[in-house]
């Protein structure tokens, strides 16, 4: 079976990874165009890229995907991870085979471009991942293979991990009997389903006059990156992780303890345990549990305030 690949980030490269050391042959690789790095200085290339240029593949990167770039191609199948762009119906028709996308979600649940952090700010007990054959809507094509996992206060850095790990098994399990399961497909629940807009830098900003519970999800979503964030000082501060503690309670964003654990701050419920921050200052060192006490115990002084600005 010959396959075109598409896809951009990490999770996206694994998958690739897993094709080619399956012994599956790789016609081409579609990812999203080199980007301006913060400082707009270097170009920087999608981990599909720098993973695709290890295994030595041609590469193709449009900034908007098109039947054209398919010309000259000889593949069975379109896989699409994580690609970022949306595949037209006249591209989907050019293999035999189709196209099937393995997507980080329990479709029709959690459908478009952020189904990881989404899942978790809701509050889902379970997700998974669907295995599904493509059509010209967005993550709308039928199911050929669903898998659930428990979630158990993942961030969204240790839920990306444990999909990554699930969709690569499902993937090869899928290729070794897709015709089968092709003619088997269930067809989606669409008024079943809810929708994973991207994830904005300014929902990571924390409002400690919300309940415990949200901020702690709030913080599990966004972690590592582009993470929660706060200000003491007036300097934005990254909240990487905390936990509830229910006997503590104060004035909302308030610092009500500093200790070799963390610091507890006030919300309108409990209080949350910051574990681990990250200061834009310096260096930005993450400072985890007593890292935040030893040498910060000023900037973090009990009584002191989080503010939104």
């Amino acid at each position: 079976m010959k396959i075109v690949f598409a896809g951009t980030p990490e999770f996206a490269a694994d998958h690739l990874s897993i094709l080619i050391n399956s012994g599956h042959e790789i016609s081409n690789v579609f990812t999203q165009p080199d980007r301006r790095g913060k400082r707009g200085k270097n170009l920087i290339k999608s981990p599909v890229k720098r993973r695709a240029e290890e295994y030595g593949l041609n590469i193709t990167q449009p900034n908007r995907i098109a039947v054209e770039n398919f010309r000259g191609l000889n593949f069975d199948l379109i896989v699409v991870v994580a690609f970022g762009q949306i595949l037209s119906s006249e591209i989907i028709a050019l293999p035999s085979l189709g196209c099937i996308n393995v997507h980080a979600s329990l479709l029709p649940k959690w459908r478009g471009a952020a189904p990881i952090p989404r899942s978790i700010l809701s509050g889902d007990k379970t997700s998974g991942i669907t295995i599904m054959q493509m059509d010209a809507g967005l993550d709308t094509g039928n199911i050929l293979l669903q898998e659930s996992i428990h979630l158990e206060n993942e961030n969204a850095g240790s839920l990306t991990a444990k999909l990554s790990t699930l969709g690569r098994k499902m993937l090869i399990e899928a290729l070794g009997n897709l015709e089968v399961l092709q003619e088997h497909s269930t067809p989606q629940n669409n008024d079943a389903a809810t929708y994973a807009k991207k994830i904005s830098k300014s929902e990571g900003l924390i409002d400690w006059s919300m309940e415990s519970e949200h901020i702690d999800k709030q913080i599990r979503a966004f972690s590592p990156s582009p993470a929660a964030f706060s200000f003491i000082d007036g300097i934005r501060t990254k909240i990487l992780s905390a936990t509830e503690v229910k006997e503590k309670s104060g004035n909302h964003g308030q610092i009500l303890e500093l200790s070799d654990r963390g610091l507890t701050v006030g919300t309108k419920t409990n209080g949350l345990r910051v574990t681990a921050l990250q200061i834009n200052q310096g260096k930005g060192t993450i400072l985890r549990g007593g890292d935040i006490l030893n040498g910060w115990s000023q900037r973090f002084q009990v009584g002191k305030y989080f503010k939104q600005i």
